[in-house]
């Protein structure tokens, strides 16, 4: 991706997980509404995943595949686990407090999607890449700034401020990977996007689905946006 092009899409990333972080600060959104944005995003991650980024990858990687996308999916699994803070994305959830540690794992959690674009970019997926981590960084950002509004430990203008390091974490990292990534082999590369993969999976499997499996009086629509959002990745092959 040329540079002119890749600097607004960063920006991009950066203004819509900001978007997500303000809304809850003026009006907290319907659980209804919240559950059709989440199966949306958990299309496009699964869709992300299995229609472009294994495809492209594969080819690569051989019989290693399988290695690094299951460090990606663990090394989500014990970041939610033992660091983050859980962002109550499938729903109704008690209320947890937002530690240090918690601003550090989703840090690092940001960081992570960074790379997976810098990756994508250095094999051609960084219009699909970007898209699958704009898509749920801004769920995110809706989940974790309604938790922190929720709490009433935070003024507005903590909150806000809060979010904003937490959306320039992702072009932050986007930018050091594509250095890092300049000059390496292939494999390593695809290696990278490997572990973009399996977290991507975790979040779309472990935070996300849950969603579309709640029983409620219209959760047909869940399983509706889910299917949207696959399709949306079906349909995006030409970008890539």
């Amino acid at each position: 991706m040329e540079k002119a092009i890749f600097y607004p899409f960063l920006m991009f990333v950066f203004t819509i997980s900001m978007i997500g972080g303000w809304i809850p600060t003026i009006k907290m959104w319907s659980q209804e509404t919240f559950r059709l944005v989440i199966s949306f995003c958990a299309g496009i991650l699964l869709g992300a995943v299995f229609f472009h980024v294994l495809p492209e990858i594969s080819p690569v990687l051989g019989s290693q595949l399988g290695y690094s996308i299951m460090f990606g999916f663990l090394l989500i699994f014990v970041l939610e686990k033992f660091i983050m803070v859980h962002p109550c994305e499938e729903g109704e959830c008690n209320y947890h407090k937002v530690g240090l540690s918690a601003y550090v794992g989703i840090g690092l959690h940001s960081i992570l999607d960074g790379i997976a674009i810098g990756a994508g970019t250095m094999m051609n997926l960084s219009v699909v890449i970007i898209l699958a981590v704009t898509i749920h960084k801004f769920p995110a950002a809706l989940a974790l700034s309604s938790l922190l509004v929720k709490g009433g430990e935070y003024s507005k203008k903590k909150i806000l401020w809060s979010m904003f390091i937490f959306s320039l974490a992702t072009p932050v990292g986007a930018l050091f990977a594509v250095f890092i990534f300049q000059g390496l082999d292939d494999y390593t590369v695809a290696t990278a996007l490997g572990i973009s993969a399996g977290t991507f999976l975790f979040i779309s499997i472990g935070d996300l689905l849950p969603t579309v499996y709640e029983e409620h009086e219209k959760g047909y629509k869940n399983l509706v946006s889910l299917c949207m959002g696959t399709l949306v990745m079906i349909l995006s092959h030409g970008l890539a």
